[in-house]
């Protein structure tokens, strides 16, 4: 939202439609990937994001996928889209998901391949999203791994309903995070971030996925 707001053109591409998981109690097995492709265009819809490309491999089958028949795909689809930032699941995929690591792999690969071969019109940096090791006692979440290597953190605060109503809008998945509790709903309105490309070598912490600004003191935020 916050960079919708400021004319930036967003894409996001998903490898599954979700088909594996658990209803909620909101569909039938066999109905959940529609659904589940729905609620995720209505949540496009709230945040801006209005270029979503959805692949359809086999949800919670991506390790079975080989990477000769993947990365192209991911490379062409870099190609086409042309952006300049790019921003994955690190290694360890936020939340250990299978999935996640997969996708985090191949796109992290498949963005250096295009640095490699296109150097003058590749993207330009690369980003993977985490969750800083300060939350911890917050989330109180085992299924996330947290951590303290952030370079860059974006304060998306003048938007705060905008995470919730996206939240809100995939229905079929029960949340594992209370967004209600309003510190937990401040804190999921600034995201943390690794920056993989180009090599961080240590200064100020970054304010935005562009590089161009910095926070004077980010231990204030949450």
């Amino acid at each position: 939202m916050l960079y919708a707001n400021q004319g930036v053109r967003m894409g996001l591409l998903t490898f599954t439609r979700g088909e594996a998981g658990l209803t909620n109690g909101v569909c039938q097995p066999d109905e959940l990937g529609d659904v589940r492709e729905k609620e995720l265009k209505d949540a496009c819809h709230v945040l801006g994001i209005k270029d979503l490309t959805l692949w359809n491999y086999p949800d919670g089958g991506l390790k079975f996928v080989e990477e000769l028949e993947i990365l192209p795909r991911i490379e062409k689809f870099i190609r086409n889209f042309s952006p300049d930032v790019v921003v994955t699941y690190g290694e360890d995929g936020v939340t250990g998901h299978p999935d996640h690591i997969a996708v985090g792999g191949w796109v992290t690969t498949a963005f250096h391949r295009q640095v490699r071969k296109y150097p003058g019109v590749a993207p330009k940096r690369l980003y993977h999203r985490i969750s800083p090791l300060k939350r911890r006692t917050l989330y109180n979440r085992s299924d996330l791994v947290y951590r303290n290597d952030y370079t860059t953190i974006v304060d998306g605060r003048n938007f705060p309903h905008a995470r919730l109503t996206a939240h809100e809008c995939h229905r079929s998945q029960k949340q594992a995070t209370d967004y209600t509790q309003p510190k937990t709903f401040e804190a999921g309105l600034v995201d943390y971030y690794v920056r993989q490309y180009p090599e961080w070598r240590g200064g100020p912490i970054e304010a935005d996925l562009f590089g161009d600004s910095h926070h004077s003191d980010e231990t204030k935020l949450p």
